[in-house]
């Protein structure tokens, strides 16, 4: 504790910027990363799924 306190005497309010920083990148932006991974996959299985019932539109529209 003291050599935080050392630390912030020191070199001022930029560390606790830094480690901040540090901080958020490894923990929050993973499970947003995460998340937009699954919403991205998810578009994509919607966007096969409307292109195969679009051809399958298609092939009876064909046949009449």
């Amino acid at each position: 504790m003291v050599d935080v306190v050392n630390l912030l005497t020191n070199n001022g309010i930029g560390i606790v910027c830094v480690a901040y920083l540090i901080y958020f990148q490894s923990t929050t932006m993973k499970d947003m990363l995460d998340t937009l991974n699954n919403i991205s996959d998810r578009l994509i299985s919607i966007e096969q799924k409307l292109n195969s019932k679009n051809k399958k539109g298609e092939k009876s529209n064909e046949t009449k």
